[in-house]
């Protein structure tokens, strides 16, 4: 993945040498290498990004640090870089412009090279602003369904799904990660986590007491590890989104891993939640509007992954194109139909577990959200949150009574245990 010794970070003079030395990305930047404007626009928590711009064209240039880049004393491996680039080589024949296209990966310095994305704009400050992108919701589920449809045992032979396992189980540093700040670190007293204090001392306190929502959490912890369905982005929230009004792209996949397929669509459906009930927080004119129109997209994500998903499945089973499911066993198509229908409601129900779990770990764990935490009073903000909280325990401990994500939208109550 990389020679000992060789990586060093790159600034802004040190990407423009990088990419002179490269005929191919150089011609697509156009004109002399001294002209091309760089700029650092790094905003996550693990890499340096930076843009590049020359007279033909431009590109995006991210690179792996040996560190969280908001915490130098918390130290990290460079491989994410690799995992990342293997991600989009996999998924890219599947997702079409969904992805970005990835044009150079060097593995001395773990760093990649893709299309810049212009005029696109990260969705998470696109919701804070209360923009509405048409195309949003049903391309994201599109996407989903047809890159994790394409990299299941429904789409292939178990040889293949078992060569992508091998694979991205090397990605442990980044699922640790997950392990520990989705589906353990908000459930106990751990160094890293933070909330609205004190206005959410209690309330943390008591999801730290909550049996029934801890057993719940446990499960979808063990789904989490246990079911290698297909290659997940791993980290598909609304900061890993870009938008226009007439295009959706995905970005930032270092997270990627086998595992079950609703835990791509519960955290991207989580943060449109999480977004849903900062809205208040902003300003109470037209609230209620735009989370009207929050909600009808997160149904909108839902149907639109599982329509597509069932077209792919079936197209797949006349081709008898994968190892799990096989048409030979299913022969008819009430039989096929049958298990399709109780193969949605297990991802629907893993969607709505997995949500629950994102959106707690965003309000009581380490990694917030700006749509809440750029809510300026606290008692505001605590307000939010724990309706947020109150949602969020729905999502794990009742969900599967709930009648689905478009009836607990609709009803959108619930409170904390005492």
């Amino acid at each position: 993945m990389g020679e000992p010794g060789s990586y060093v970070e790159l600034d802004q003079e040190g990407v423009r040498r990088h990419l002179a030395a490269r005929p191919a990305l150089a011609a697509r930047l156009g004109g002399a290498p001294g002209d091309w404007a760089v700029r650092e626009v790094s905003d996550g928590n693990l890499n340096s990004v930076f843009l590049v711009e020359g007279q033909a064209g431009g590109l995006c240039v991210k690179q792996s640090l040996p560190h969280v880049r908001v915490d130098p004393a918390w130290k990290l491996p460079l491989d994410r870089a690799f995992f990342e680039a293997a991600y989009m080589r996999a998924v890219a024949p599947h997702v079409g412009s969904a992805a970005p296209a990835l044009l150079d990966y060097e593995p001395a310095l773990f760093c990649l090279v893709m299309e810049s994305l212009t005029p696109h704009v990260i969705l998470r400050r696109g919701l804070i602003e209360r923009a509405e992108y048409p195309r949003m919701a049903s391309d994201v589920g599109a996407y989903v369904a047809r890159a994790c449809f394409a990299t299941s045992g429904l789409a292939r032979r178990f040889e293949a799904v078992m060569d992508d396992i091998a694979l991205f189980a090397r990605n442990q540093t980044l699922t640790r990660i997950t392990v520990d700040l989705v589906f353990t670190d908000p459930y106990r007293i751990a160094p890293r986590n933070r909330w609205t204090a004190p206005l959410l001392d209690t309330v943390a306190a008591d999801i730290r007491g909550d049996t029934a929502l801890k057993q719940a959490a446990a499960r979808m912890g063990e789904r989490f590890l246990g079911r290698p369905q297909a290659l997940l982005h791993g980290d598909l929230h609304s900061g890993s989104v870009m938008v226009t009004a007439e295009e959706t792209r995905i970005i930032d996949g270092e997270f990627a891993l086998m595992g079950p397929i609703g835990f791509d669509l519960g955290l991207f459906v989580a943060n449109l939640l999480l977004s849903l009930f900062s809205q208040p927080g902003h300003d109470e004119a037209g609230a209620a509007t735009y989370q009207a129109w929050i909600a009808a997209q997160i149904e909108t994500v839902w149907t639109v992954f599982d329509r597509e998903f069932r077209r792919l499945w079936n197209a797949a089973s006349a081709n008898a194109a994968g190892d799990v499911m096989p048409s030979a066993l299913l022969a008819g198509e009430g039989s096929r139909n049958a298990m399709q229908e109780s193969w949605m409601a297990d991802i629907h129900d893993d969607m709505l577990g997995f949500a629950g779990m994102e959106m707690i770990r965003r309000i009581l764990g380490f990694a917030h959200v700006l749509d809440l935490e750029s809510i300026g009073s606290d008692d505001t903000r605590a307000a939010c949150e724990l309706q947020a909280l109150a949602f969020a325990r729905r999502l794990l401990v009742e969900r599967s009574a709930s009648g689905g994500i478009g009836a607990l939208l609709r009803q959108r109550a619930g409170r904390l245990p005492s």
